[in-house]
C-alpha cells in the first residue's frame, strides 16, 4: 500500500526533527572535544546547532499540525483547526510537542546569544567559555528525550526499553550529528590537530558502537516476541534494512579509524578521509529515512501478549 500525502508529510516532519536533535548533540560535542579555538570553527559550529535547532523545532510544529490535518480530513487547511489543536494539545502529542519544541527554541536562544558574544570579543575564546552553552543545550536535548516518553508506540513499552531507547537515540545524533563538523575540520591546515581529532573521535565511536548495539538488542527484545517477526512483518523487514545500512557505516567508521586517520600526512589522505565522511553521511541519511519510514508508516508489532 502506498503512503499517503499525510504519511509522507509526516515522516518529512521526523526527518527535521531528526537533523535538528543530532545537529545539536554532535555540534555541541565537536565544539567541546573536537574544537581547534579558532573563530571560524567556532562560528561554523554554532551556526550548525543554530540551524539545526531551527530546522528541529519547524519539523516538530509541522509534525503537529499534519496531525490535526489528518484526524480533521478536510485538506491542507484542516491543519489550522483551532478546535482540534485545543483538544490535541491535552493529548500525549500535545505533551511530545511542548517538550520538543522548548528543546529546540531554548538551543536556539543559546547559541544565539553566544554566537553574539563571540562577534564582540576581540580573539577567540578559551575552551571553558563553552561549558555554560553546552551544559545549556545538554539540558534541552534531555528535553527532547523526555519527550520520547509520550511519544506513539513507545509510551507503552517497559522502562528498560525506554532507557534502551533513549541512550540509542543519544547514541546515534552524536555520532551522525558529528560527521558534518568533522568533515569541516578536513579543510583545516593543521594536520596535526586533524589527526589527534580524528583519532580521539575514533576511540569515542567505539564507546558509541558499544551503546547503540547494546540499546538496540533491548530494544529488539521489547518490540519484537520472536525472532521470526524480523522476517514476516513489514516493521521487522524494515528494521532489517536498517540494520544492513548501520552495519554499512560501521565498516565505513571502521575503515576511518583503522585506516584513514593513520593516513593524515598529506593532501591526499586529507582528501581520502573528507571522501570517506561524505559517503558516511550519506549513508546516514539513508538510515535516519528508514527509521522515520519504519516509525511512521509500517509501525511496530503488536505489544499485546
Amino acid at each position: 500500500m502506498l503512503p499517503t500525502s499525510w504519511e509522507i508529510a509526516t515522516l518529512a516532519c521526523k526527518l527535521l526533527f531528526y537533523f535538528g536533535a543530532a545537529s545539536a548533540v554532535g555540534g555541541s560535542l565537536c565544539l567541546q572535544l573536537y574544537n581547534d579555538g579558532s573563530r571560524s570553527t567556532v562560528q561554523s559550529n554554532i551556526r550548525y546547532i543554530t540551524l539545526g535547532a531551527f530546522v528541529g523545532f519547524q519539523g516538530v510544529l509541522f509534525n503537529f499540525l499534519v496531525q490535526i490535518g489528518l484526524v480533521v480530513d478536510i485538506g491542507f487547511f484542516g491543519m489550522f483547526d483551532w478546535r482540534m489543536a485545543s483538544i490535541f494539545m491535552d493529548t500525549q502529542l500535545g505533551d511530545t510537542t511542548f517538550f520538543r519544541m522548548a528543546g529546540f527554541v531554548i538551543i536556539f536562544s543559546a547559541c544565539l546569544f553566544y554566537s553574539q558574544r563571540i562577534r564582540n570579543l576581540n580573539r577567540p575564546p578559551k575552551q571553558k567559555f563553552y561549558k555554560l552553552l553546552n551544559i545549556i543545550n545538554l539540558f534541552a536535548f534531555l528535553l527532547i528525550i523526555f519527550s520520547f516518553r509520550f511519544s506513539g508506540h513507545i509510551s507503552v513499552l517497559s522502562p528498560i526499553a525506554k532507557v534502551a531507547i533513549a541512550l540509542h537515540f543519544f547514541s546515534f545524533t552524536a555520532w551522525i550529528g558529528s560527521l558534518y563538523p568533522l568533515y569541516k575540520l578536513t579543510f583545516g591546515r593543521d594536520l596535526d590537530f586533524m589527526h589527534r581529532s580524528m583519532k580521539k573521535f575514533g576511540n569515542n565511536a567505539m564507546v558509541v558502537v558499544l551503546v547503540l548495539i547494546i540499546a538496540g538488542v533491548l530494544m529488539c527484545f521489547e518490540l519484537f516476541h520472536s525472532l521470526s517477526e524480523l522476517f514476516t512483518t513489514a516493521y521487522g523487514q524494515a528494521l532489517l534494512v536498517k540494520l544492513t545500512l548501520v552495519l554499512v557505516i560501521f565498516v565505513i567508521a571502521a575503515l576511518n579509524k583503522l585506516k584513514l586517520t593513520p593516513g593524515l600526512h598529506n593532501e591526499g589522505g586529507v582528501l581520502a578521509l573528507r571522501n570517506s565522511i561524505r559517503i558516511e553521511s550519506v549513508v546516514a541519511l539513508f538510515i535516519l529515512i528508514v527509521t522515520s519510514y519504519f516509525s511512521t508508516i509500517v509501525g511496530p508489532v503488536d505489544h499485546s501478549m
